[in-house]
């Protein structure tokens, strides 16, 4: 391979900008099917939230390499920062010691159909001269985009509402509560992150979701019971509908 990113990669990419796009100017209610357009999830993320980012994990040559290539594509690449958070999922999901899990986070702006420029695609990039990088790792990412997801930023959050776009998601949009964290590089005080993923025999195409929050809020994070035996379960059949291919 004598790119920066492999064609998978790259084809991942394309559609990662292109549903970014997409999604910049569409409905709340499309973009939380099959919630109800009149129910509370749509109406609460409507009046709360606003489209942020949809996201992509990739696997560059180099950290460095992977930076030049976006840089040369015009995609101004914010600065990078450790990403906390996918780098635990990535350990916890593959057997590996996070401390040598090299997961970099950076911000993509993109011109936006409504006239913005806005960094609205989120690349994770595990570097594969990483010690901990694997082929079959990013074989099995790429197969069936674990990090994938669309996210909504809560311009103010506090407990009471993050409790109630919580609730709403689980109970009337099919989604599960899969976790969080918080992220201390991204902003003053950090960034905390809520994800979702779709409960199985809950049919969609945007299967995982985030709450982006600025702030520490990780209080919160601890009183909200994880539904950790559905989450596996939503896990296991995605993997069996989409088998791990060879690296």
């Amino acid at each position: 391979m004598g790119g920066a990113f492999s064609g998978t990669d790259l084809r991942r990419l394309a559609d990662t900008i292109r549903d970014a796009r997409r999604a910049s100017g569409a409905p709340v209610s499309s973009l939380l099917e099959p919630a109800l357009p009149e129910g509370g999830a749509t109406s609460l993320t409507e009046r709360n939230c606003r489209f942020d980012h949809c996201a992509v994990l990739l696997f560059p040559q180099t950290l460095t390499a992977g930076l030049r290539h976006l840089e040369q594509c015009g995609l101004a690449p914010l600065p990078t920062v450790p990403s906390t958070v996918v780098r635990r999922r990535l350990s916890a999901r593959h057997g590996l010691d996070p401390e040598s899990c090299d997961v970099h986070l950076t911000r993509l702006r993109l011109d936006l159909p409504d006239g913005r420029r806005h960094p609205a695609v989120e690349v994770f990039l595990f570097p594969r001269d990483c010690a901990a990088f694997d082929p079959h790792l990013a074989a099995s990412e790429a197969a069936h985009g674990f990090e994938d997801h669309t996210a909504f930023v809560v311009g103010r959050p506090s407990p009471p509402l993050l409790a109630d776009l919580v609730t709403a998601w689980r109970t009337e949009a099919g989604l599960l509560w899969e976790g969080g964290g918080h992220n201390p590089h991204e902003g003053p005080q950090g960034s905390t992150v809520l994800y979702f993923v779709r409960a199985h025999g809950q049919p969609a195409r945007r299967r995982r979701f985030e709450l982006h929050c600025p702030g520490d809020l990780r209080d919160f994070l601890d009183r909200i019971p994880l539904e950790a035996e559905a989450v596996r379960h939503a896990y296991r059949e995605w993997r069996r509908a989409v088998p791990d291919v060879p690296a």
